[in-house]
């Protein structure tokens, strides 16, 4: 979240990716950063049980979204 809200503080677009069992957290995370309208990109968790070609899907899900955002 630090460095999400850093580089988009900067004008650098960024795509911060979390599980959604982060959501909460980040947003509390954000706010205290000041950052109280940053947006992160959730996949669905858990991750760490996931073979390489589930996790690819995932990415494959939340691929336009991510590339919608570090080409705004």
């Amino acid at each position: 979240m630090h460095d999400g809200v850093f580089f988009e503080d900067h004008g650098i677009p960024t795509a911060t990716i979390i599980s959604t069992e982060f959501a909460r957290a980040a947003k509390a995370q954000a706010e205290a950063l000041g950052a109280t309208g940053y947006r992160t990109v959730m996949v669905q968790h858990p991750i760490q049980p996931l073979t390489r070609d589930e996790v690819r899907a995932l990415a494959d899900k939340v691929f336009d979204e991510v590339l919608a955002r570090v080409t705004a």
